[in-house]
């Protein structure tokens, strides 16, 4: 409705409309109704900045070959409170996106083509027939997936910081951990298409995880058993824990949202990979470890910034996970 009635004077504007059927299926309708010489892809919640579009043309003009793609910067908008889950997860965390450890005009593999803020040749685009898959039914991997695909073909990707946009999108512990169990149920997705990618997307952990699972015998394993029974209301209480400590954002809580992410998205692969009950088995054992674990690092990262009333309060749930309950 916006757009409708806006008649811009310096470029021109095609206004494109369909039902919402994921993310892949919008980006091909939009590559498909393209012209120009490069393509800018981008999200309904990025705010560009003014010089944008000017500096992935520069950076596109000064590598002077169509198989570059180049990725720029996002950040948070800056109107935005930014949560302890925002600060780490585009932190050291890493978990949405790895600007925290790239540096400007470094090269990057295939699972860097972020769909926010990248752009590339029309016409290499339109070598790789398909497009973005519409297998991926939620936002996640399948901007890597066709990456993939596309550097097959030769596609490299460059950073460039300057060319920056500003993320509109708050995250806290309970939608990121949601998140990420898509993420990982889209993952599977990309293992299906190209089973090379296992190791790398974590599918091993699957595996892995099951063997020993299997072996595990005697209290530890009935420690599984009690977590698997009451796994919906474990999570709440961690994710509860979490969410107490968004505002103001700290890195206290940082050891917590490790071991809750990591196991959001090993559930999702889980989920999409066995049956329901093999995947509540092995999520039961993750939580038990990786969160159990996390949970004891944060108490102890408490107790070092002297927050030992923060630890005090919060003693029933720093103890809920039957590792921490009744003992190794």
């Amino acid at each position: 409705e916006v757009l409708t009635g806006f008649k811009p004077s310096r470029f021109s504007l095609v206004r494109l409309r369909q039902e919402n059927h994921g993310p892949a299926v919008a980006r091909n309708h939009g590559m498909a109704a393209s012209i120009g010489k490069w393509v800018l892809f981008t999200g309904d919640d990025i705010e560009p900045a003014p010089d944008l579009l000017a500096n992935h043309l520069e950076a596109h003009r000064a590598l002077e070959d169509e198989r570059w793609a180049v990725l720029g910067n996002i950040s948070w908008a800056r109107d935005l409170a930014i949560s302890s889950t925002m600060r780490y997860v585009d932190g050291v965390g890493a978990q949405q996106f790895s600007y925290y450890y790239m540096k400007d005009g470094n090269e990057y593999d295939y699972r860097h083509f972020y769909t926010s803020n990248v752009s590339v040749s029309r016409r290499f685009l339109g070598g790789e027939f398909g497009g973005f898959s519409d297998a991926f039914s939620a936002a996640a991997f399948e901007d890597a997936e066709f990456s993939y695909r596309l550097c097959r073909r030769g596609m490299r990707i460059v950073y460039r910081s300057c060319a920056r946009a500003w993320h509109h999108h708050p995250y806290d512990a309970a939608t990121f951990l949601q998140r990420q169990v898509a993420c990982g149920e889209m993952a599977a997705v990309l293992i299906q298409k190209w089973p090379w990618t296992r190791r790398i997307l974590g599918a091993h952990q699957v595996t892995r995880s099951r063997v020993r699972e299997r072996m595990t015998f005697g209290g530890r394993r009935r420690k599984f058993r009690e977590a698997e029974l009451q796994l919906d209301v474990l999570e709440k209480q961690v994710v509860d824990l979490a969410l107490h400590h968004e505002t103001p954002a700290t890195s206290a809580v940082e050891p917590l949202l490790d071991g809750l992410f990591r196991y959001g998205y090993l559930k999702g692969l889980a989920n999409a990979t066995l049956s329901e009950a093999s995947a509540l088995r092995l999520s039961a054992y993750w939580f038990t470890n990786l969160v159990g674990d996390s949970i004891a690092r944060f108490r102890t990262e408490l107790e070092r910034r002297d927050m030992d009333k923060e630890a005090d309060s919060f003693g029933e749930i720093l103890s809920l996970t039957p590792e921490q309950r009744t003992g190794s």
